[in-house]
């Protein structure tokens, strides 16, 4: 990792950080909370608070395990398209946030370069290290569920119905009064609240799709169920949803929050309440402003 580090300075110099970054960035494919973790060899703070905001950028691969299924269904044949703009826009989008953040938190002559020391070689204590990492992953869990519990049951609440009609709920009433407004950015009221529970976790939001116009399962259930159920999902979304709205909320979606537990990793990591906050809001509006874009793009192609 020393040595990947040393490779990369360069790299991550033009991002006012230095080669350590690089394991945060690489981590948060897998994890957006493991990268912002992976920030603590990191010795510069302002740096360490830089890295965590462009590394919410990555997609996770709880992205992917949506983003893919949402774009084969719209986009067929042309979808692998569809994951190289991503990426490409992953890419822009770390780029506009370094200059935007990167002003504040690291200032010029804060900017040094990168000595590399290796250290000594020598084999795990595979027991330490276990207990580390069950430790940690526990940890993780923990604050997961009770963070994601308590959402679900906030949206199970806002959208039960005693005849299961969910145009009786509490959910639609909401959804109706703010879709003169969700339109501004291309999305429905449906996929609008699909983009907030994102937030919550990646998945939530196929669930709240699942639970909003097929009608089946739970707000948030994180998949379909079977094959057939998926496939009866694709044919509902395609009925209800144009290709430019489908694009958007892609996007939306995937340069949202992370997730609720990468939040509060971050401030874990951070001890900052007020950077936090900063960074959520930055991405809530971005992805806004990107599904603003991207849908009116996908008007002239589509």
């Amino acid at each position: 990792m020393a040595r990947i580090s040393y490779v990369f300075d360069n790299t991550m110099a033009k991002l006012g950080l230095q080669g350590k970054a690089i394991m945060p960035f690489l981590v948060s494919f897998g994890c957006t909370i493991g990268g912002a973790a992976g920030t603590r060899v990191i010795d510069n703070w302002g740096q360490r608070i830089l890295t965590i905001a462009l590394a919410w950028a990555i997609p996770c691969a709880a992205t992917w395990a949506i983003v893919p299924m949402i774009s084969s269904v719209f986009f067929g044949v042309w979808a692998p398209l569809v994951i190289v703009a991503i990426f490409a826009v992953a890419l822009l989008h770390m780029w506009i946030t370094s200059k935007i953040f990167g002003r504040h938190l690291v200032k010029a002559e804060e900017r040094t370069g990168l000595i590399m020391e290796l250290p000594p070689y020598h084999r795990p204590k595979w027991g330490s290290l276990l207990r580390y990492v069950f430790g940690r992953t526990k940890d993780v869990l923990i604050r997961a569920l009770k963070v994601i519990l308590l959402i679900s049951l906030i949206f199970w609440l806002l959208s039960y119905t005693a005849d299961g009609n969910v145009e009786h709920s509490v959910i639609y009433r909401i959804g109706t009064f703010i879709e003169p407004l969700t339109r501004v950015f291309g999305l429905s009221w449906q996929t609008f609240l699909a983009f907030v529970s994102s937030a919550v976790s990646k998945e939530a939001a196929l669930g709240v799709l699942s639970s909003l116009y097929a009608g089946t399962g739970t707000v948030f259930a994180s998949t379909v169920g079977t094959a057939g159920q998926a496939a009866n999902l694709g044919e509902i979304l395609i009925a209800n949803i144009a290709p430019a709205e489908a694009l958007a909320f892609i996007f939306a979606v995937t340069f949202n929050i992370p997730c609720i537990v990468a939040v509060a990793s971050t401030y874990q990591e951070t001890h900052s309440a007020k950077w936090t906050g900063r960074i959520a809001l930055y991405y809530v509006v971005m992805a806004l402003i990107m599904s603003f874009v991207v849908y009116h793009v996908g008007l002239v192609i589509f």
